[in-house]
């Protein structure tokens, strides 16, 4: 989970995703610069948002609230 941003082969257009990728890297650097235990817990407030379907999983994932 927290290797690489690349995006997953066979996933969109190589527009599509240099356009998500320029979007999600400065979180990416941001949550990769945290110690591993505040990486893991963004990472469980992201993965609780999205599936609760309650809130918004990428604003959890940049530190904000996940519901």
């Amino acid at each position: 989970m927290l290797g690489d941003l690349d995006p997953l082969p066979g996933t969109g257009s190589a527009a599509l995703n240099r356009d998500v990728v320029a979007r999600v890297r400065p979180v990416w650097m941001e949550l990769m610069a945290l110690p591993r235990a505040r990486q893991l817990e963004r990472v469980d407030a992201m993965r609780a948002a999205a599936l609760s379907c309650e809130g918004d999983a990428f604003v959890a994932l940049k530190g904000g609230p996940s519901r």
